[in-house]
């Protein structure tokens, strides 16, 4: 009120500027309701913020209620296994057979036609296995919007940034398999110098079973990787921790105004394939992507110092490749960090070995078997839930997830190394790959070009000459046709008259038709018929009346 009291004060009073001019001190007026604005926009941030956290809080208590009302009804109502008999599979397909309901409902996590035993073509879920005998896939990551984060699950990353209430879940899924045909080797089974078995869950034609497909908040599903698989000063944990870091472990949080005053929120995008990314968002669920805004979520220059920390220590490291990785991955694409972790969509051993703590071993060297860490464990012991038809149904339809078979249906999209045993070793060099064939294919290309080009110039030449030698012959010929009808005219340059010329090729043609008959003659012939007399006489009389005609 006071700041506004000042500013009618100074429109009412004109001020002597230079000469007796007067002039009012609009510039100052301009400066002082600049700041009215910025002050009221400050306020409401901060109540904006006290709101969201009172929210919060209450938030908080009602699921804390909620979760607690739910553990004593559960445990009111949890049957007593000693005193519960198990039917046998004959009795379960009696049952069945006579349409009990209860079947139905008995049998929710498998296929329509298989019995209560069957749970969706995967393993039973409840029988022990060997952790060496475990595998696991990162599926990709997928937007919930009716299954939000638990508050007081174990998070361990600090988000300093103003979170969207209201804002959808961002979730990664990922698939447990076991390997039916395990022969109890351990380590050496899948890694030694002759294995006898492979880590090909992720092929289509594996032998590995399904034991479930589960989700996990995102950020915590990337942290628990980073923290049991790599040494401190390794690219893959430098690389995992500044990916961590820029993007926090919010779903959706404040960075901005737009430029028409619309709120700007940021939060992970879960791309095809599994990758992800950081994007900018508008809408107040944080779902689609805005990318009209003019600029990513660098722009905010929300990037961070070199921090390879752990929950007991601080470690900072003057390294110069540490800090140029650092650097690197802190960029809204996030690629160095899709890098590191595309090889965990394929066929992944559940035992990290040797087995890391926030960068350094577990015992002396990781290795030792009361050392080892059981990450498929680690990843249900951090608020994994099981995700089912519905839940993997939600992945597709969002086209973020790679391909599994759950339940006799392949879902999501086919990864580039599906079809390979060994897809890590794929994904490795594929990129050197696609160079290779991409210069051959070029190669091959300009050799075909240049192939076509001599044929078409040998075709055309052979064409010319053919023509040429056609336009000869026709050249020779009219040259005949013209010396023959010059005919009054012969070689020695004197002229005779016509009639010469017809007796001459008439003698000529009888001398042809004569030569033509003696040839006949001569020719040797099976059985020799005199001529007859009258054809003597004819031919005698016919020539000598020729000759006479001749004279």
């Amino acid at each position: 009120m006071k700041n506004r009291l000042v500013v009618a004060a100074l429109l009412l009073s004109p001020v002597l500027v230079g000469a007796g001019t007067m002039q009012t001190p609009t510039n100052d007026v301009e400066a002082m309701f600049e700041a009215d604005v910025l002050d009221i926009r400050r306020n409401k941030i901060t109540f904006d913020q006290r709101k969201l956290e009172k929210d919060r809080q209450a938030r908080m208590e009602r699921q804390k209620q909620r979760r607690e009302r739910a553990r004593a009804k559960l445990s009111s109502i949890t049957p007593d296994i000693s005193k519960m008999e198990r039917l046998s599979k004959d009795e379960l397909d009696k049952a069945q057979s006579e349409g009990h309901s209860w079947i139905r409902r008995a049998a929710w996590n498998s296929n329509s036609g298989d019995d209560a035993y069957n749970y969706a073509g995967m393993v039973d879920p409840s029988q022990e296995y060997d952790k060496w005998q475990q595998a696991y896939r990162m599926l990709g990551g997928f937007i919930d919007c009716d299954h939000g984060k638990s508050d007081d699950n174990h998070k361990s990353g600090d988000n300093d940034q103003e979170e969207r209430e209201n804002a959808c879940s961002r979730w990664m899924m990922w698939a447990a398999y076991i390997d039916p045909n395990y022969q109890g080797n351990g380590y050496d089974e899948y890694h030694g110098d002759n294995p006898v078995g492979t880590l090909d869950c992720h092929h289509p034609d594996t032998q590995w079973e399904l034991i479930g497909v589960y989700r996990e908040e995102f950020y915590q599903y990337i942290e628990q990787i980073s923290k049991h698989l790599w040494a401190v000063d390794e690219y893959d944990y430098v690389v995992a921790l500044a990916g961590l870091a820029y993007m926090t472990d919010a779903d959706c949080f404040f960075v901005g105004y737009s430029n028409d005053g619309d709120y700007i929120y940021a939060g992970v995008a879960p791309k095809a394939y599994g990758k992800f990314e950081m994007a900018l968002y508008t809408d107040d669920y944080c779902i689609e992507p805005n990318e009209n805004l003019g600029h990513t979520f660098d722009y905010y220059g929300l990037t961070s110092n070199v921090q390879l920390q752990s929950q007991d220590n601080d470690d900072g490291y003057d390294d110069d490749s540490i800090n140029s990785w650092w650097e690197a991955t802190q960029e809204y694409t996030l690629e160095n960090l899709n890098g590191v972790y595309e090889s965990f969509k394929y066929c992944t051993s559940c035992v990290d070995y040797p087995t890391y703590q926030d960068g350094y071993f577990i015992g002396d060297y990781g290795t030792d078997d009361d050392d080892l860490i059981n990450q498929c464990w680690k990843f249900y012991s951090h608020d994994s839930f099981p995700c089912e038809a519905d839940c993997i149904a939600l992945g597709e339809a969002q086209g973020t997830i790679a391909s599994v078979k759950y339940g006799g249906v392949q879902w999501g999209e086919v990864l580039s190394g599906y079809y390979s045993i060994d897809g890590s070793d794929e994904t490795t060099d594929s990129r050197w790959t696609s160079i290779l064939a991409n210069i051959f294919v070029s190669f091959s290309f300009i050799v075909f070009i240049a192939t076509f080009l001599a044929f078409a110039v040998a075709r055309r030449s052979r064409h010319r000459e053919r023509a040429s030698g056609r336009s000869r012959r026709l050249l020779e010929e009219d040259r005949r046709r013209s010396r023959s009808k010059a005919g009054p005219e012969d070689g020695d340059g004197i002229f005779r008259s016509s009639k010469s010329g017809k007796s001459r090729s008439g003698k000529s043609s009888r001398s042809k038709s004569s030569s033509r008959r003696s040839k006949s003659k001569s020719r040797p012939s099976d059985t020799y018929e005199p001529p007859s007399t009258k054809s003597k006489s004819g031919r005698s009389k016919s020539s000598s009346r020729r000759r006479s005609d001749e004279f």
